[in-house]
């Protein structure tokens, strides 16, 4: 077994629950309130609450904002944004003293916003031992100086979904249906190759690292063996040997047509949304996703899910969010509450099985999650999850992540549609890009 794959999620997210928590989760017992249930008592007036969401995550979220009022008098207005314009809307709210009193956020964007000092420090309200019963990488995530900043949500990973009637026609009669069966980058090449061949004027694929998910792209450095940080997380880690590799073997998919020359870094055009037109045989694709690309699909063909690529290793990313109270919160007591509520036994475990995403508690790891759709998928993912590099993991819960993150959208585009354009050039951008995050 490869050094990558040893780094499973037992070591990214800690041993403790983390084993049974890849074997997924049930509806099951009552909540406890160690480390979690909701101070009781009333609450009075209302907190907003902004997120982006699919329509299966804004109904959980009504549904839930909906029990809280029943259950504490409250009312929580839910402001759903589009996912691509809601740190620029927040970001513009926050600097206009106009901020919702608590908000969604990913975990790789959590610690610039600590940082930058706009989110309310929770000790107040978390009792000494509510961290302990989440994934201890995850609490970690959205804590600054010792402090909480926030809750741990759910977390989600990438992996392939693909149009099986395409596979069909290309004469592709199997998919690689355990991690160690994953297709290299070579054999992954000539399925693409394949796919193309038989089906003219489709894309044989595409990536998911569009604006806010460009980290995504950190799964390819991995799985050649490089890394993005070094082991002391302070000094990038990009200038390698690996890192040219997987700039070249990406840009090797476009120069020969074999991603979908459209989808780059910088635009706001997903993958998932063109793949249910038929347009594209393959895409990399989180958990979440699956009921939107279940409903857009519908009975239009059969479609299915298999394991990432791998080079030197197998490796993917860290996926989720947390929710955090902002600093200008005009009722921190309901925010605070609500966020907690959040994220009780019960309530996670409720919000993953309507979202088909992965919960975060240590007290849901030997339970089984009765997802509310494509059941029979999940499995890929939660075995994908191991493969999140320990690295990786760490620096995407760094504080500087979203200013490396923001690199990557600033670099990739002009590679990627550029044949002529020179990798180690590419490499000084990216490690220039990734000190001045640090840095900053």
């Amino acid at each position: 077994m490869s050094e990558l794959r040893r780094r499973t999620l037992l070591k990214a997210v800690g041993a403790a629950g983390a084993a049974g928590w890849l074997a997924a989760c049930s509806s099951g017992g009552d909540d406890d309130a160690k480390g979690g249930a909701a101070t009781s008592g009333p609450l009075t007036g209302s907190a907003r609450f902004t997120t982006w969401a699919s329509d299966q995550e804004a109904a959980a979220f009504k549904k839930l904002a909906a029990d809280f009022q029943a259950a504490r008098g409250a009312e929580i207005k839910i402001e759903i944004l589009p996912y691509d314009q809601i740190r620029t809307v927040v970001d513009r709210q926050l600097q206009a003293n106009q901020a919702p009193d608590l908000f969604r956020v990913s975990y790789t964007d959590v610690g610039s916003y600590a940082q930058n000092g706009v989110l309310a420090d929770l000790s107040d309200y978390l009792d000494d031992s509510f961290g302990d019963v989440f994934l201890p990488a995850l609490w970690s995530a959205v804590q600054s100086d010792g402090k909480p900043f926030g809750v741990p949500h759910h977390t989600d990973t990438s992996a392939l979904v693909y149009n099986k009637a395409h596979f069909a026609k290309a004469g592709i009669t199997s998919v690689p249906a355990s991690l160690d069966q994953a297709w290299t980058w070579e054999q992954f090449t000539d399925v693409l190759r394949k796919l193309k061949a038989a089906n003219p004027g489709v894309a044989p694929f595409a990536f998911n690292y569009q604006l806010y998910g460009a980290y995504r792209w950190f799964n390819t450095v991995y799985q050649a063996g490089g890394a993005l940080l070094d082991d002391s997380l302070t000094k990038p880690a990009l200038d390698s040997a690996q890192t040219r590799r997987a700039l070249e073997f990406t840009r090797s998919l476009y120069t020969e047509g074999l991603h979908e020359r459209s989808i780059l870094v910088k635009r706001p055009t997903y993958p998932d949304n063109i793949f249910p037109t038929q347009k594209i045989s393959m895409i990399q694709a989180g958990d979440f996703l699956i009921p939107s690309i279940d409903a857009a699909v519908k009975d239009k063909f059969e479609w299915g899910v298999t394991y990432l690529m791998r080079d030197a290793g197998a490796a993917t990313d860290l996926g989720g969010n947390a929710v955090v109270v902002t600093d200008q919160a005009k009722n921190p007591d309901v925010a605070a509450e609500f966020a907690k509520f959040l994220v009780t036994k019960e309530n996670m475990q409720t919000f993953c099985e309507q979202t088909t995403v992965l919960p975060v508690r240590k007290d849901l790891a030997d339970a089984k999650l009765a997802y509310a759709s494509r059941p029979d998928l999940m499995p890929v993912f939660q075995q994908q999850a191991t493969t999140m590099p320990e690295g990786l993991v760490k620096a995407s819960t760094s504080p500087a992540f979203a200013g490396i993150n923001q690199t990557l959208v600033d670099t990739m585009d002009q590679y990627l549609s550029n044949p002529s354009a020179n990798t180690d050039d590419v490499v000084r951008q990216l490690t220039a890009g990734v000190q001045k995050a640090l840095q900053a």
